[in-house]
Order: C-alpha cells, then structure tokens, then sequence
C-alpha cells in the first residue's frame, strides 16, 4: 500500500481504520440509534451503512427536528426506554438546541451525542445551551475522539471534545488567579460566601468581589450560569472539555464514525 500519509483517516483497509470502527461498534452495539441530520446525503449514507454492516440498532435517521422526534418517540413506545441521540448541527436552523431541549424534557435518561460541523456560531454562552452529554466537532473524526466521547457516555459523565474547548477558551482569553480557581471551585461545591471565606481565610467581603470578578470575566450573570460556563470551557478540574465529573443519565454501553 502507498504511504497514504497521516492525514488519511478514512482508508478502509488500513489497520487504524478498523481497530477504531470495531471501538466504536462495540461501543453503540447496546445502544438503540437514532441520528439527525440536515444533510440527506448523511442520512442516506448513515441509513445505508447500518443496512451494509447489518446494524439492526440504527432505528432511523431524521433530516427535520420533526423527524427525529418522533422516531424518539415511537422507539421509547416501543421499548420503554429512549435511545442514544446523534444530532448534527446542520440539522435545524437553532442547530438542533430547541429539539434537544423538548427531547430531555420528555425522555428521562435520554443520551445525545452532539456533532459539530461548523463552530462559527458557538460561544460560551450557545455551549450552556446545548443539551448534550457529549459534544465533539467533526474534525476529529479518526482521532480517537468518539472513542472516548462514547466511553464517557457510558460512564455516566458528560464530554466536550477538547479542540472545541481550547477554541473557546483562545477565543475568550480568560485568565484566572489561583485565588478565583478556589473561590470558583468553592461556588460549584454549593458553598456560600461565608464558607468560601472560612476556606480561604478571606473576608466574606472579599470572597464577594472575587465572585463580581469571575462574572465578569466569564460573561455571567449570576452564581449558576458563572458555574455553568467554567465548566462548558473546562476551568474546573479536567472540566466538561474531557470528562465533567456530572453524573448523567445512564444507557447500556456501545456504524463506525470513530
């Protein structure tokens, strides 16, 4: 075979290729699938694979939010449990968020695995509004990133592909004192002020200021979306960018997009 170079992800035949989509085969092969997409070409395709690599858990692909909803919902009618969501950006004009949105309200236990094309119209602020325990960009398709998306699903937490989070954080060029990452990590424990400052051996007056600061910093415009947005940049421990240590709903374990 010819030196197809690093960048050929997608060559069949090669070794990596099938080492990564057996991964992700096994990692969706408990899971029931429904994928939305605004592309029909992907739909097409996605449909067809499912067929070629005799996939029964591929239960259908939308190209409307209308679509996708209501093979959600005649799957949840007929298994008595929600399945694991692939959504595209490109699906709806709002990228899909309204859907999730009204599909996490219904469904409880619901998983959604968000993909991204086009990252020109993501922000901090648009990240806290998508409801999606794993987010990552199709450019990391064949880098592993799937895989591990996939493999923190089933461990219960939530995952934001770290290509999306160094951008939003270059973009945001937020820096924090040592002194805001404890008080911030205080605020995500549910601590108050009062206790924040007995940790820290600062005044509550102090710990105050800190709080008026990483709002301002962040966008914020209280304590909750301040907590909500330092975990969509990754600005707590691993943060959402890898891992975030937030307990999700739970499906079983795992078409090969790894």
């Amino acid at each position: 075979m010819e030196n197809i170079g690093p960048k050929a992800r997608f060559v069949p035949r090669s070794k990596d290729f099938i080492r990564r989509t057996r991964l992700v085969n096994g990692l969706l092969g408990s899971w029931s699938l429904v994928v939305g997409t605004g592309s029909w070409l992907e739909a097409h395709l996605a449909a067809r694979l499912a067929l070629a690599t005799r996939q029964p858990n591929l239960k259908g692909c939308g190209i409307t939010a209308k679509e996708v909803e209501d093979l959600v919902n005649e799957e949840v009618k007929q298994q008595g449990r929600p399945p694991l969501v692939i959504l595209v950006d490109s699906l709806e004009r709002d990228h899909g968020l309204e859907l999730m949105r009204r599909l996490r309200r219904r469904h409880a236990g619901l998983l959604i695995l968000f993909l991204v094309q086009n990252d020109d119209w993501l922000t901090p602020e648009s990240l806290v509004e998508i409801q999606a325990q794993a987010i990552v960009h199709v450019h990391s398709f064949g880098s592993g990133t799937v895989i591990r998306a996939l493999q923190t699903l089933r461990r219960g937490l939530s995952y934001l592909d770290p290509s999306l989070q160094q951008r939003l954080m270059a973009s945001q060029d937020i820096d924090l004192s040592g002194r805001e990452r404890q008080v911030l990590e205080g605020l995500v424990r549910g601590l108050t002020n009062k206790q924040i400052a007995l940790e820290c051996e600062i005044a509550a007056t102090t710990v105050r200021d800190y709080v008026g600061s990483l709002c301002r910093k962040l966008k914020a415009a209280n304590r909750t979306q301040l907590v909500s947005r330092a975990y969509a940049l990754g600005l707590l421990g691993p943060g959402r960018g890898t891992t975030r240590q937030t307990q999700v709903d739970q499906g079983p374990e795992g078409m090969p997009i790894g």
